[in-house]
């Protein structure tokens, strides 16, 4: 009894998010799979996925030439887009919602507050693994993440441009009981474009 118990307990522990099985009833991956593409709560997105080599984003060549060692975000490089390091893009749905916690809304403002927008985006455990195969599928704070603009049924405009950018503040892993396979990722982001900008 003793060893079948720590057998099935031990069974779901994966630190890196494996294909067992939940350890509830309720399949949380399932869940937000179906939110995001059934109940279609989700939008698209353009996950920047920065190519890290030994712990950092690997250097575009460009940041080579400047005699500052960073690339120019006046006149970006094609390879680069003027981030100075190497990055693959992938569509993916996600959910973007407003962090309790967020900007302060006011027409006059008192010194110190900030009309910054903090968002939380909601991801499924996988969503990186799909699309690419760079061995490690956990999203870092070097990668960021583009909404694009559509029209108004909702499709990708073409040719595509900026909606909105977002840098990633943190990512946290979803796993029941602190310790169980991941069930989604849920990252704390922050707007780096004006929205005074915006149509």
């Amino acid at each position: 009894m003793g060893a079948d118990l720590y057998k099935k307990s031990t069974q779901c522990l994966n630190i890196y998010g494996g294909d067992e099985e939940p350890i509830s009833g309720v399949d949380i991956r399932k869940e937000v799979h179906d939110l995001l593409y059934t109940d279609d709560i989700g939008t698209e997105v353009i996950f920047r996925r920065a190519r890290i080599e030994d712990g950092v984003p690997k250097k575009c060549e460009c940041t080579k030439t400047s005699r500052s060692n960073e690339a120019n975000k006046d006149i970006p490089c094609d390879n680069c887009s003027g981030l100075g390091y190497y990055y693959s893009d992938i569509v993916v749905r996600t959910y973007i919602n407003h962090s309790q916690a967020y900007s302060i809304h006011k027409k006059f403002k008192q010194e110190g507050e900030s009309q910054t927008e903090y968002k939380t985006a909601y991801f499924e455990w996988d969503f990186i693994k799909n699309a690419l195969d760079d061995g490690d599928n956990i999203p870092n704070r070097f990668d960021s993440i583009i909404q694009i603009k559509k029209d108004l049924s909702g499709k990708i405009l073409s040719p595509s441009s900026i909606r909105e950018a977002y840098e990633i503040l943190s990512v946290e892993p979803y796993r029941l009981d602190n310790n169980g396979r991941i069930e989604y990722y849920r990252i704390r982001i922050i707007s780096v474009i004006d929205k005074s900008f915006l149509v």
